[in-house]
């Protein structure tokens, strides 16, 4: 009789080792299975930056591209400016013409460089450093006061600034009041 006892013992042993094996398979899988959803999560959360972070970069690439083709046309005109002022000194050969050549030429340079820090100041807003932008912005009201770049002044600038400016004070302003 106790031959036929210890069989019988033996087999508990191996259902409960079948028990734990199978639940230890189990429980392998559903880590598995849990590594690989958090894997996925992660790399969906990561394409999705990477996918904003990229949108940021083309719409810089744009301004930059835009402010860069503007100061092109600027170097253009200014050139274009240079000769033709430079044929009308010679024709008139006097004082007056080449003070007048002298106040052109120094207006078409700073309307060079009110071009590059209104380019600067929007590529800022872009990136969304207000603190820069606001730096910028600062530089240049300070430079060049409000009334001349909105055209105010007698020796405003032209229609172009005062609309650039403007719409740089309406971004400023958004800003300022998202940022409050």
């Amino acid at each position: 009789m106790d031959e036929k006892k210890k069989p019988e013992q033996g087999k508990p042993e191996k259902k409960l080792s079948r028990t734990t094996l199978t639940f230890y398979i189990v429980g392998l899988f559903s880590v598995a299975i849990a590594l690989i959803l958090i894997s996925y999560v992660a790399q969906a959360r990561a394409d999705r930056q990477l996918d904003t972070l990229t949108n940021q970069l083309n719409e810089q690439q744009t301004v930059a591209q835009g402010a860069t083709q503007k100061m092109e046309d600027l170097q253009t005109q200014y050139d274009a400016q240079s000769a033709a002022l430079d044929k009308v000194r010679k024709v008139l050969d006097t004082e007056l013409a080449e003070t007048d050549v002298v106040s052109a030429t120094e207006q078409r340079m700073e309307e060079r460089e009110v071009y590059a820090l209104l380019a600067r100041i929007n590529a800022q807003l872009l990136a969304e450093n207000r603190e820069d932008a606001q730096k910028a912005y600062d530089e240049l009201v300070q430079k060049y006061s409000e009334d001349r770049l909105l055209g105010k002044t007698e020796d405003g600038f032209d229609a172009d600034i005062n609309k650039l400016f403007e719409a740089v004070q309406q971004q400023m302003d958004t800003q300022n009041s998202d940022a409050e």
